[in-house]
Parts: C-alpha cells; sequence; structure tokens
C-alpha cells in the first residue's frame, strides 16, 4: 500500500480559521493573503505545514453573500479545484523547499490548508 504525503492538512482546519480571523460557522472572507513558499521551509511543524510557507487564505469570491451561488453549490469544489497543470508544479516546488528525499509527486497529494469546500483559495498555495 502506497502512502500518500499531505503537504498541507486539512486537519488543520481550526488553525486557518483562527489565522484567517473567521469564527467557526461563518463562511465570510477576509482579505486574501498571499501564500510565498520559500526556498526552505521548516519540518519542524509535521504533520501540519510551516506557517510561513502555506499560511492559507480564503477565496475572495465567497461571502456571506455569496454561499448559496458558492460553497453552498453541489460540486462546487470540482468547479474551482486548480488543475493537474497547476498542481503538479506546486508539488515540486514544496517538495524542494521542504528539503523531502522522495521527489516523486506521484508519492504527495496537494490539500488545502483551508479547504475549498469552506472557501479556500484554490490557487493559494
Amino acid at each position: 500500500m502506497r502512502v500518500i504525503r499531505r503537504l498541507a492538512a486539512a486537519a488543520a482546519f481550526t488553525l486557518a480559521v483562527g489565522a484567517l480571523g473567521l469564527t467557526t460557522g461563518t463562511a465570510h472572507a477576509t482579505t486574501t493573503r498571499t501564500a510565498v513558499v520559500s526556498a526552505s521551509c521548516s519540518q519542524s511543524y509535521l504533520p501540519l505545514p510551516d506557517p510561513v510557507c502555506q499560511p492559507g487564505a480564503d477565496n475572495p469570491d465567497v461571502t456571506q453573500a455569496t454561499i448559496t451561488s458558492t460553497i453552498c453549490v453541489s460540486g462546487w469544489t470540482s468547479m474551482v479545484r486548480p488543475p493537474t497543470g497547476y498542481i503538479n508544479p506546486l508539488k515540486i516546488q514544496q517538495i524542494a523547499a521542504y528539503g523531502y528525499s522522495d521527489t516523486s509527486t506521484a508519492d504527495y497529494e496537494e490539500d488545502h490548508l483551508f479547504p475549498l469546500e469552506l472557501g479556500g483559495a484554490p490557487r493559494d498555495p
């Protein structure tokens, strides 16, 4: 059985919500953050990502006023999920930044710190 490593853990939802200034149960967006994958990210936070490298970001299209036409629509995440052509180069960049010896992109799963179904930014590293 192949082990899939998550580059960012969805289980960190509570941390992401707190970092974005949201309260549990709301779907409003705050100012979008730009995450930068630096040349060197720390593995000391594992299984969570280094918050400097992947702080998480919200989708500015998702607000309290738009949730019925965004995250509450069946299939929303499949509509906004980035294509493999975006994900694989991002995996390569993040694998190098974290200094992992296993460089096969197939062994990793890209996961949003702030889940798409809760209003996370689809193209935020």
